[in-house]
């Protein structure tokens, strides 16, 4: 009986039908993983150019309107150093709940910034540690009083690694508030006055905060480092057919 198959030469490529079906859908994995790496590698490049371009642009006063309410950034640009002025109210701040500094637990604190149009703009001013003691409830750091000047970052609310559902939670039951990575809605309600969509990292040289070690050009893996996994998963998938054929490929008698 006449084997089937692709003749090459002296040899017969004959897989089965399941070999062919597994090399199929480990290919279409492993390329899929490689292309997500390649958008990611543009999504990094993207995000470099952008802060260069804030780095040149360096420090500007912004005035916070009604207009900073439209959009997801909050009518600012991601990355940029910016200056605002307003009042602080600490009576109603938000803690970021499980913020891990070195080997100790604490909070980020989020002061609002209570500009001259009555928009809340929220400040990190940082990060304090979690009291030993259980029955201390939370901390509730003081703010400066008074007009203040506040230079920082713009960036969005911080995400978490794995995020599963996105849903709004009002629960106003007295502050500070101690809240794990809340959307923008979140934060929104748990106010009566308009809140500007977005988180001013409050400059680490700046008067009035706690621990900061943020700095503007920390972005994770660069584009390089995602090319290098691109190819890798490229790789694998030229392996797995590879595999196919080298098992199967059989000489002719």
């Amino acid at each position: 009986m006449k084997r089937r198959g692709i003749k090459l030469g002296a040899f017969r490529l004959a897989p089965p039908w399941w070999a062919i079906l597994l090399a199929l859908v480990g290919v279409v994995i492993l390329s899929s993983l490689g292309l997500w790496q390649i958008e990611r590698a543009h999504t990094k490049a993207r995000i470099l150019a952008a802060q260069q371009a804030a780095q040149a642009a360096g420090p500007q006063h912004v005035t916070i309107d009604s207009d900073a309410l439209d959009g997801e950034s909050g009518g600012l640009t991601y990355g940029y150093r910016i200056i605002v002025t307003g009042r602080y109210d600490a009576a109603h701040q938000i803690l970021l709940s499980n913020q891990v500094e070195g080997t100790r637990t604490g909070y980020r604190v989020w002061t609002p910034l209570v500009t001259d149009s009555g928009l809340r703009l929220m400040v990190d001013r940082g990060w304090v540690e979690k009291p030993t003691d259980p029955e201390a409830g939370l901390p509730d750091p003081a703010a400066p009083t008074g007009p203040v000047e506040v230079q920082g970052f713009w960036r969005p609310y911080p995400e978490p690694g794995l995020r599963l559902g996105a849903h709004t939670v009002c629960d106003k039951t007295g502050w500070p508030r101690a809240l794990n990575y809340p959307i923008a809605d979140t934060v929104a309600c748990q106010y009566d006055e308009p809140v500007v969509n977005g988180l001013l990292l409050l400059s680490p040289d700046a008067e009035g905060g706690f621990v900061r070690d943020w700095d503007t050009d920390r972005v994770g893996m660069g584009p390089t480092g995602h090319y290098i996994y691109a190819s890798q998963w490229f790789l694998m998938a030229l392996i797995a057919v590879g595999i196919v054929v080298f098992v199967n490929l059989k000489r002719e008698a």
